[in-house]
């Protein structure tokens, strides 16, 4: 047996991350532990769905993989043999059990709900992030009713620091970091007395000048109207005067001392100063904390920022180990935590007992373990509190042994050798990767413009001219605001794209104007109106808006606006407000959540080359990127505080930045420089990001001057040969003919539009039918542990819509489902995707369920009712035509009617 209880694999880009934690996780089960007693976090949804299929389809086709399989070998030590005995029964144990393959985010939800009472918070609090316009009202009202208003103008003027205008951006960042915030001690310093003895020695300094015949312009240093700009100036850079040329021959031991004292007492001014503002700041932050608590308690709406400070004060302050383990039913013996190198000091202090309990048993006769994956050449996230440096601090803390993971099975031979050829010499620590054996020999090469985006347009030219596909190209930026001006290059010149943004359905000025034409039909403020009447080159008068009702739901109304306007226009984004829209009754509750949401853009086309940041792809991979320097210039960091962590990982000291406080304090010299390294790294792992996600073939543009890549040393080179590349079999050459006039039927909802309705559209069918399949699309597996967090997950989204009767309904239907006998043997052997999109024939399409299977493809569409049952057999048989079409695979449909009496699967072969 080779599995080692305390370990943690530093794995580079490409490495097989993902594969080694399933091995892990999967190895564990067949050493006989529990999936309950087994902890495993990652960062996002879509990483914990992924592992959660990867353990199914491992343990469910456990010979299919050789590596897996051998790797499971090695660390378990049994046989190939013991191990196909055990498989059956492992199985079965985690699908019968509770298993915790979890978002840290969801994990720490878990814990504070099973105990939220002990803090006074309802446990059916629901988790999103907030529009800061709420807070800020909530803020204001706290400020206004402890008469504090005043203390802000104040502190303003006194500091005469602009940056101060955002002050509520500063309260954020406090409350982000609240728990480990350091007790504020009163400074026996006084400004006003700190100013005098300052502006004494000035004067001293002066006269002694003047005494030893000083020039006028030694002088001048001095003459200044008040302390700040004394404290500015840059003579004081030099640790003794004479240092300065200006004052070599002039500078005396009266002169020196002078300026040694005066330095002093500078540095004094800088702390007297940096007190009243500290002061001030926690003075102000204990109300916004206060309004923070009180609006989170009251609305039962807790931002991400709220669900950490509530769990940290849960876990530290209020109930024990043994209590909270009571609580979540469940004490893990082993805890494999992935993506470890973004994880924030707060996140860590929340995981922190649950290890420390791993370790407290260590050297007892209990089976313990604690893995942890990363590789901190792609940590990112330190603007949201992600800390690289706990991965050796834990590993040394809890004495855990660090091994490297450094083939690369992505990439190409030549971008690994390139990669490592521009990281070893820049990157301190850097190991250089391996490539796999038998990985192709790639293409890499670096281009020099100051015309990006258009040489970027270029390149992508010269790609689709070799033959390669354009979903198979991906362009990689800086900023989300480059990615949109590269997308309008691409598409004057024909060039589909998909631009993947952070940016939110509700800045995109199309959306917000339909949004706005609602609250007008609403409550009557014609400006609400123009945005939307702008757009479709009409007054208000023009329009006939007499079919409104205010009884209407914000379904209704967006549904009548589109369609009577034409302002769908092809663009999905229309589509995902619709379903927005959706999970509300009433317009009033619709228009404050839509401002507060944070839903992702849709992607204009169908196919198209990936437009995306470097952030954004991280995780990602692509057979061929173009890498673009920033179009603007590098960012400076502008933040008004500086945070010094201590070896317990708690804030130790706050400093309030001040240009030139370095040349008078060595101890905010050194924690400005540490900050300069930590800013110098975190753009160093950007760039690795960035040049690790190719998979053949990449190329880089850089700027001639001041470029992203200077600290690469990056010159123009090529290496390899770009070659010609052959039509991928499985893409329909129709759709790429016919891309550009891609027609979405009825919105894309899945009805024929062969002929119109005949009766009025019944919204509640539509409302039960939508959440049916959202809890059908939600499940992780069809079991009944999945339907659980899937009903969780309808009763968030539709429970202010869905009565708790037709809630509990969906629920029974699910259920149904998992139980049949006939639809659990459907998924024996098949590769299972849920909503599984569709191009075909020039119109877009979603698929419920498509089932892969080795020789052939099943195609299952669910429905609720049997009403209008041809059209769903003529709905069915166009999947499969055209996925029998595209995967030259015989293919199977099927209708699986979720009624309520009963399941009925009806085969359409």
């Amino acid at each position: 047996m080779n599995f080692k209880p305390y370990l943690a694999l530093s794995a580079a880009a490409g490495s097989g991350k993902t594969f080694a934690l399933s091995v892990r996780y999967i190895s564990l089960l067949f050493m006989g532990e529990s999936p309950s007693s087994i902890l495993a976090a990652t960062f996002t949804n879509k990483a914990a769905a992924e592992m959660r299929q990867r353990v199914v389809d491992s343990l469910r086709n456990l010979g299919d993989n050789e590596a897996f399989l051998n790797a499971v070998l090695v660390e378990t030590g049994l046989s190939r043999e013991e191990l196909f005995r055990k498989q059956p029964e492992v199985l079965a144990r985690f699908l019968s059990h509770t298993s915790y393959i979890v978002t840290l985010d969801s994990f720490f939800s878990s814990i504070l709900r099973s105990a939220s009472l002990e803090l006074g918070l309802e446990p059916d609090f629901v988790t999103k992030e907030q529009g800061t316009d709420e807070l800020e009202k909530h803020f204001l009202d706290e400020v206004q009713a402890n008469a504090l208003l005043s203390n802000l103008v104040k502190l303003a003027i006194d500091i005469e620091d602009k940056r101060f205008g955002k002050i509520f951006d500063l309260m954020q960042n406090f409350y982000k970091v609240d728990p480990l915030l350091p007790e504020q001690k009163k400074s026996s310093l006084v400004l006003a007395k700190q100013e005098e003895v300052c502006e004494a020695l000035r004067l001293k300094m002066i006269k002694a000048l003047e005494c030893v015949g000083a020039a006028t312009r030694c002088m001048k240093q001095f003459e200044t109207k008040s302390i700040k700009e004394l404290f500015a100036k840059t003579l004081f850079e030099k640790e003794t005067l004479g240092e300065h040329s200006w004052y070599k021959k002039v500078a005396n031991d009266e002169i020196e001392g002078l300026y040694a004292y005066l330095k002093i007492e500078l540095a004094k001014w800088a702390e007297a100063r940096e007190a009243i503002v500290l002061e001030n700041l926690f003075n102000i932050y204990a109300y916004y904390r206060n309004a923070n608590i009180t609006n989170a308690k009251s609305s039962g709406v807790l931002s991400f920022d709220d669900l950490t400070y509530f769990t940290y004060r849960l876990l530290y302050e209020s109930i024990s180990k043994e209590f909270l383990y009571f609580k979540i039913d469940s004490r893990f013996k082993h805890i494999l935590l992935d993506e470890f190198q973004d994880t924030s000091t707060l996140q860590f202090l929340l995981l922190k007992p649950l290890i420390d309990e791993i370790f407290a048993g260590s050297g007892q006769s209990e089976f313990r373990s604690f893995f942890y994956v990363g590789d901190t050449k792609q940590s990112l996230y330190r603007f949201r509190g992600g800390v690289e440096e706990l991965f050796d601090k834990v590993a040394h803390d809890y004495g855990v042994e660090i091994l490297p993971m450094d083939t690369n099975y992505r990439s190409s031979k030549n971008v690994v050798e390139q990669v490592n050829r521009w990281f070893e010499p820049s990157m301190k620590g850097y190991v250089p990767q391996k490539s796999r054996e038998g990985a192709s020999e790639g293409y890499v090469e670096v281009v020099e413009s100051e015309e990006l985006i258009d040489e970027a347009v270029k390149q992508a030219k010269r790609l689709l001219d070799l033959g390669v596909d354009v979903d198979d190209i991906a362009f990689l930026v800086s900023t989300n605001k480059d990615g949109q001006t590269l997308q309008e290059a691409c598409q004057n010149v024909g060039i589909e794209t998909l631009l993947k943004t952070s940016s939110s359905l509700k800045n995109m000025p199309k959306i917000a104007a339909l949004v706005a034409m609602t609250e007008y039909l609403f409550f009557g403020e014609k400006i609400d109106a123009q945005a939307m009447l702008l757009h479709v080159g009409k007054s208000l008068e023009e329009v006939d808006l007499s079919w409104f009702s205010a009884f209407m739901s914000p379904l209704q109304v967006i549904d009548r606006l589109v369609r009577e306007f034409g302002y769908f226009d092809e663009d999905l984004n229309v589509l995902k407000l619709l379903e927005f829209a959706s999970n509300y009754s009433d317009i009033p509750t619709f228009v404050e959540e839509f401002h507060t949401s944070s839903i992702a853009v849709a992607s204009n086309t169908v196919y198209g080359a990936k437009i995306m940041t470097i952030h954004g792809s991280k995780g990602l991979e692509f057979e061929y990127v173009i890498l673009l320097d920033k179009l603007t210039r590098k960012n400076t960091d502008k933040s008004v505080l500086l945070y010094h962590y201590n070896e317990s990982l708690y804030i130790d000291k706050i400093l309030y930045r001040t240009k030139g406080r370095e040349n008078f304090d060595n101890a905010y010299a050194q924690i400005i420089e540490e900050c300069k390294i930590s800013s110098a790294k975190d753009s160093m792992n950007v760039l690795y990001v960035a040049l690790t996600r190719a998979i053949e073939g990449m190329i880089v543009i850089r700027k001639t001057k001041d470029s992203i890549f200077d600290a690469l040393g990056m010159e123009v080179m090529s290496v390899g040969v770009l070659k010609t590349v052959g039509v991928n079999p499985c893409v329909d050459p129709k759709i790429i003919k016919e891309a550009s006039n891609i027609t979405i039927t009825n919105y894309g909802t899945q009805e024929s539009p062969e002929k119109p309705e005949e009766d009025e559209k019944d919204y509640e069918a539509i409302l039960f039918g939508t959440a049916l399949h959202y809890a059908l699309e939600m499940l992780a597996q069809f079991d009944e542990r999945s339907l659980h967090m899937a009903r969780v997950a309808v009763q968030n989204r539709y429970g202010q819509q869905l009565t708790k009767k037709s809630m509990d309904e969906i629920a029974q239907r699910v259920r149904d489902l998992i139980a049949d006998e006939a639809f659990q043997t459907l998924l024996e052997g098949a590769k299972v995707r849920k909503e599984q999109s569709l191009s075909f024939e020039g119109e877009v399409k979603q698929i419920d369920l498509f089932l892969e299977y080795e020789n052939h493809n099943l195609v299952i569409d669910y429905k609720s009712s049997k009403k209008y049952g041809l059209k769903h057999q003529n709905q069915v048989e166009y999947y499969k035509k055209a996925i029998a079409h595209i995967t030259g695979k015989r293919t199977e449909g099927m209708i699986i009617y979720l009624l309520d009496k009963e399941i009925v699967l009806s085969s359409l072969n």
